[in-house]
C-alpha cells in the first residue's frame, strides 16, 4: 500500500461540526505523519454539500510532504452511503481508502499496524480496526467495543481475526468506520446500498465475504 484516501463525510457544517471535525483532522494528521515512516501517502477527502472549503482546510495546518487535502462538493444525496460512494467514484485514486466519520479519533499507528496484514493478504477486501465507542459528554471511559468478536476463538472458524461469510450469519455488529478498504473490491461489490438506513455496513460485509474468502480484523 503506497497511498490511501481518507474519506470524511459531512452532511452539514456548523460550529459544532467544526469543533468535532478539527479534532478528527488532527488525529488523521498524526496518522499520516506516522504513515510516512512506511512511505504511505495520505490523501484526505472531506465530502459534503456546499461546504466552506477554505474554512475547513484552515482547521488544521497541513504539510504537502506527507498528505494532500481536498474538500469535495457533493451535489447529490447527502446520506452516509451516498456520500461515501460519491467520494470513492469521483475522487479516490488510491488502491485503498478509509472511511472516517467527522466525530471519530483515529489511532496514529493504525496504518503502520495494518500494513503487514495488507501485504500478506492481498485478496482481502477490508481490514477492520478494533473500535472503542465513547459518550461525547463523558469521554474518559469507552461505552463498548466494536469488531472485537473477530478475535474470539468461539466466533472465528479458522484463524483469529479472519471472518467468513458463515461466521457473519451468526453476528452482525461490525462497523466499517476506520476500516482500510480495497477500492476495486468495493466498486466490484456494488458499494454501500443507500436504500438501507441501518444495516448497510453488515450488508456490504456479507457481499464482501460472498465474493472473497474473508474480511479481517
Amino acid at each position: 500500500m503506497k497511498a490511501i484516501d481518507i474519506i470524511i463525510p459531512v452532511h452539514k457544517y456548523d460550529s459544532d461540526v467544526a469543533e468535532l471535525l478539527t479534532k478528527c483532522l488532527h488525529s488523521v494528521k498524526d496518522m499520516a505523519i506516522m504513515g510516512q515512516k512506511d512511505n504511505i501517502k495520505t490523501n484526505i477527502k472531506v465530502v459534503g454539500p456546499s461546504l466552506p472549503a477554505d474554512d475547513i482546510i484552515n482547521l488544521v495546518e497541513w504539510s504537502t510532504e506527507f498528505t494532500t487535502f481536498n474538500v469535495i462538493n457533493n451535489p447529490g444525496e447527502t446520506d452516509f452511503c451516498s456520500q461515501v460512494n460519491f467520494a470513492v467514484e469521483s475522487a479516490c485514486d488510491s488502491d485503498y481508502f478509509m472511511i472516517v466519520e467527522f466525530d471519530d479519533i483515529v489511532t496514529p499507528k493504525w496504518l503502520n499496524m495494518a500494513l503487514p496484514y495488507i501485504k500478506s493478504r492481498s485478496k482481502c477486501p477490508v481490514f477492520l480496526p478494533l473500535v472503542e465507542t465513547y459518550d461525547i459528554k463523558s469521554p474518559s471511559m469507552p461505552i463498548h467495543y466494536i469488531n472485537e468478536l473477530g478475535w474470539s476463538s468461539a466466533f472465528t472458524e479458522n484463524e483469529l481475526g479472519s471472518i467468513s461469510n458463515s461466521a457473519l450469519q451468526d453476528y452482525c455488529n461490525f462497523n466499517l468506520t476506520g476500516g482500510i478498504i480495497n477500492r476495486n473490491s468495493f466498486v466490484k461489490s456494488g458499494g454501500l446500498k443507500s436504500s438501507m438506513k441501518l444495516s448497510f455496513n453488515y450488508e456490504l460485509l456479507l457481499r464482501f465475504t460472498h465474493f472473497y474468502d474473508e474480511i479481517y480484523v
